[in-house]
């Protein structure tokens, strides 16, 4: 069973576990620090308890990945966007689809937004296929957006529309 909420301190191991694997870090920002200490996983979660855009994803009670929000200032206002990872012990479950589909859902019933977006890396196929399970709509390729590691990659951009 999927339950997004908040993150808590019970969470740190499972963080840093998580955050440390190269193949669940590869294609998300280089914001999480690498590696991932103790220090960074009790930031992690003292600064994001009160933010109602950002959410621990936990299935069958545990702590698998997070999801999170990022709304546009000024005239994109009325948009945010989206961003998710998942433990690699549980990729191939559904449970990114679910999580995006039931976050997605709750953004555009609870607050003003309606526009949501990703930039993805291409070569992510497991990301765009969630993307895709869930109404997402290709709108363009962002070539050579982002540089990890010294290697450049395009990004697909994705969004949805609240109806």
């Amino acid at each position: 069973m999927l339950k997004l909420r908040q993150f808590d301190k019970s969470d740190i191991d499972s963080l840093i576990l998580y955050l440390n694997d190269n193949e669940v870090t590869q294609y998300i920002t280089d914001a999480i620090p690498q590696p991932y200490t103790v220090s960074d996983a009790r930031w992690w979660v003292e600064n994001s308890e009160n933010s109602s855009l950002t959410k621990a994803i936990e299935y069958n009670g545990e702590l698998v990945g997070c999801i999170s929000a990022k709304v546009g200032e000024f005239e994109y206002s009325c948009g945010a966007e989206l961003g998710y990872w998942i433990g690699r012990k549980f990729w191939s479950n559904g449970i990114a689809t679910e999580a995006v589909g039931v976050f997605t859902d709750m953004l555009f019933k609870y607050t003003d937004l309606v526009r949501l977006f990703v930039s993805v890396v291409s070569m992510n196929g497991a990301s765009i296929r969630v993307l895709e399970k869930n109404g997402y709509l290709y709108e363009g390729t962002l070539r050579k957006a982002s540089c990890k590691n010294g290697q450049y990659f395009d990004e697909y951009l994705y969004s949805k529309i609240s109806e």
